[in-house]
């Protein structure tokens, strides 16, 4: 009995087993069956999201006739189609020697009319001179001002605003000094805000708002700090307040306003941080990667440069970066529509980048030269390599927005300002 029992037991598992294997098949069936009709499914979707577009094309163009299919046609505008015209800095008019007693210039900037020039250096002073003045008989250094700092000056910038005499220094020390400086009787300056705006770490960069007077301030503590100076133009009482704090995950190498907008770049980021002035400092990101040629969705977040100066104008910014390659790039978008190489400059280095008056023509450093590299935005060539100025390595530049006109500072100790060749 026990033998038939265990025979019978058998067979009922022999047979459960065969049954669980048919029911197995069924739902492999079914579940192919349900992949088949989820991608029909998502077929008739976008048949039908064709149609619609099609006919709401076709109701637009008004003309009643349906035989005639609709087209959607899209333009894509580039600035940069057009070769440049060969009007750039690119002849050094004017030298100014040792404007800080010998020691090094690390950073320089031009007023908003063009009349003051600034330069920081390594003997804790911002020196203010009227450089138009080198045209003439006056000696520019003997005449300059030297503003008196806590820390050697590494960043400058003067106000954006027009009629706005005011200027900011970043140091060493964390500390941002700001003056307001006048032209009346000779060139003079006060400080405002004394002891306002202070960093844990050395100020990267400032950078103003063109249309307003907010000063950002960048530490390589990972800290934007966003200051408003309030002046009624005409007294001498000047307020500076703090507008904002933007706390970054990382050392802020680059920033800059440009159309309402704050943007930073902090390191070890794939990201291009926009920040907007109007929304309370809402916050935008450009990814980095995806506005390159064979961008791979993997790669959302893998850094592969830094962005060590940015340059704003019109609807582009010009990006500098620590791998030997400048980059031309959409400002609303993000698509980086020129990479610019030719020079070198890597992860020990200080990248500067500045755009001719002209928007056709930027201008770069490179790390082991003493030169200037133009290239023409349109071909991403370099055209000129300006090699008649400096002795050393170029460690800061500006360029004009009225003028062709470009500054450079050197670890020669040297200022030189480079104008376009006269028709």
């Amino acid at each position: 009995m026990d033998l038939l029992g265990d025979l019978g037991a058998e067979a009922q598992l022999t047979s459960t087993r065969a049954e669980n294997a048919i029911l197995k098949e069924k739902v492999k069936i079914l579940e192919m069956k349900c992949r088949a009709l989820s991608v029909e499914n998502e077929s008739l979707k976008v048949e039908v999201e064709i149609y619609r577009k099609e006919a709401s094309l076709s109701a637009a163009a008004g003309d009643g006739s349906e035989s005639k299919p609709a087209t959607l046609v899209v333009e894509e505008m580039d600035h940069f189609v057009k070769a440049g015209n060969g009007v750039y800095a690119q002849k050094k008019e004017i030298t100014l020697d040792n404007l800080h007693a010998g020691m090094n210039i690390s950073c320089c900037a031009l007023s908003n009319d063009d009349t003051i020039l600034a330069t920081g250096g390594a003997d804790k002073t911002l020196a203010l001179c009227q450089w138009g003045g080198a045209f003439s008989d006056k000696n520019v250094v003997q005449e300059a001002i030297h503003l008196t700092c806590d820390a050697p000056v590494i960043s400058v910038n003067f106000a954006g605003k027009k009629r706005q005499p005011f200027v900011a220094a970043g140091c060493m020390d964390g500390s941002v000094k700001l003056w307001k400086y006048d032209t009346y009787e000779g060139l003079t300056a006060k400080e405002v805000g004394e002891g306002m705006i202070q960093h844990k770490r050395y100020v990267r960069n400032v950078a103003w708002a063109s249309d307003e007077n907010l000063v950002a301030s960048a530490s390589a503590d990972g800290v934007v700090q966003v200051h408003r100076v309030i002046w009624d133009g005409l007294s001498e009482n000047v307020i500076v307040e703090k507008v904002e704090t933007l706390n970054l995950q990382g050392a802020v190498e680059a920033l800059c306003f440009h159309r309402e907008k704050l943007i930073c770049y902090p390191r070890e980021s794939p990201y291009l941080l926009y920040f907007d002035v109007k929304e309370n400092f809402k916050q935008s990101k450009i990814n980095l990667n995806k506005g390159q040629a064979g961008y791979t969705a993997g790669f959302d977040e893998h850094v592969s440069f830094a962005v060590m100066d940015i340059a704003a104008q019109g609807d582009y910014l010009a990006l500098a970066t620590d791998t030997s390659r400048n980059i031309i790039m959409e400002l609303e978008t993000g698509i980086q529509v020129r990479n610019l190489y030719g020079h070198k400059n890597d992860g020990f280095s200080q990248p500067k980048i500045a755009w001719s008056k002209n928007g056709q023509y930027i201008y770069g450093n490179t790390q082991e030269e003493a030169m200037i590299c133009v290239w023409e935005i349109s071909g991403s060539t370099i055209v000129q390599k300006l090699e008649n100025g400096h002795t050393q390595a170029i460690r800061d530049m500006c360029s004009s927005h009225l003028t062709d006109t470009l500054v450079t500072t050197s670890f020669d100790k040297q200022t030189n300002l480079w104008f376009a060749e006269s028709e």
